[in-house]
């Protein structure tokens, strides 16, 4: 979904994780549109706060690359609990374990939440950097949060994320009303409720007292049509960031063509 001229929704994701210090950056999409999304986005963006030090002697050794990675749905999660908050718990989870087998250094234990179907200036997350580090932070417009079904951002850890994976089981539907005697099944509507929680219904049980909220001024919901194009009537001026370069990792032991 473009917000300007060659500049993606989910491009203004990428650059608010990369505001918000990510190490590395999870996009969950599904096979079929990842090489689209990829050659897009690419494997790689600058972190925005290490990229521009004019007054460094040699500015590229000061660059921090950030890899993105692209992960896709389980099979077996299809049409079951494949919402909208299903791919960033799914995407954390995943994150997490990948990293740990390489190290349990690199294991992430923090994670910052992006949505691409809302629209606030990624900039914002750059004040804010900081705090993330070290607290909790959900961002909030006009005292609204992802928990009333807002596309804005959060962070959560691992135990939250383990919290939800297990809620996704025990608050859903599955295919029988009995799973012990197997007797009668759902209907096909009412199978694998989970599938079609909304943000609201799949954070409510969250606890966020603990949570710091950066206020927003600006918020523009993009998953609609008419929002959609109120969102495009009201910032012409939107540009795509130049730190953008769709760069890709080299292969290892593979030749180049030439």
């Amino acid at each position: 979904m473009p917000i300007a001229p060659n500049y993606l929704a989910v491009e203004r994701s990428v650059l608010e994780c990369a505001y918000a210090g990510c190490n590395t950056i999870w996009i969950v999409c599904n096979d079929d549109v990842t090489p689209l999304i990829r050659y897009q986005v690419g494997e790689m963006i600058q972190d925005p706060v290490y990229n521009y030090r004019h007054f460094e002697y040699s500015k590229k050794e000061f660059k921090r690359p950030i890899r993105i990675y692209y992960v896709p749905i389980k099979i077996r999660d299809i049409n079951k609990r494949d919402n909208l908050a299903w791919s960033a718990i799914h995407g954390a989870k995943i994150a997490n374990k990948i990293l740990r087998k390489i190290s349990l250094h690199l294991a992430p234990d923090k994670f910052w939440i992006s949505w691409p179907y809302g629209y606030t200036d990624p900039y914002l997350l750059r004040e804010a950097r900081k705090d993330l580090s070290a607290d909790h932070v959900m961002i909030s417009y006009r005292d609204q949060t992802v928990k009333d079904n807002l596309y804005l951002g959060l962070t959560l850890d691992m135990r939250q994320i383990e919290q939800l994976i297990t809620e996704s089981k025990t608050r859903s539907t599955g295919m029988w009303k009995d799973p012990e005697t197997r007797k009668e099944k759902y209907s096909v509507e009412e199978r694998f409720s989970y599938r079609n929680f909304t943000l609201q219904q799949v954070f409510e049980t969250l606890e966020c007292a603990n949570y710091n909220r950066l206020n927003v001024e600006n918020y523009y919901n993009l998953d609609n049509w008419p929002d959609y194009c109120n969102f495009l009537s009201h910032n012409p001026s939107i540009i795509k960031p130049k730190i953008f370069n769709a760069a890709e990792w080299n292969g290892l032991g593979i030749d180049e063509e030439v």
